[in-house]
């Protein structure tokens, strides 16, 4: 199996979207392990989650409607 290797701007945009998870987490007054219980995840998920080491579209989607967070936010928000 080869191994896909993604241009580094994929690589900044996916930091840039876990690091959002973390400031809407932290706005919504949540602790990771207080997130993660209440999405029934590790919370060594979700911190791989907000480091953008492990996130899957499953695990956005429930973070995103947990947070009220439009998605579209992560995609196009400007740092």
């Amino acid at each position: 199996m080869i191994k896909k290797i993604y241009p580094q701007e994929y690589h900044e945009k996916l930091k840039n979207i876990a690091s959002l998870i973390r400031e809407y987490r932290l706005a919504n007054g949540y602790t990771q392990i207080e997130l993660a219980e209440h999405l029934n995840l590790h919370r060594n998920t979700l911190s791989l989650a907000e480091r953008g080491e492990n996130l899957t579209l499953l695990t956005l989607i429930e973070l995103c409607e947990t947070l009220e967070l439009d998605m579209s936010e992560l995609f196009y928000a400007e740092k």
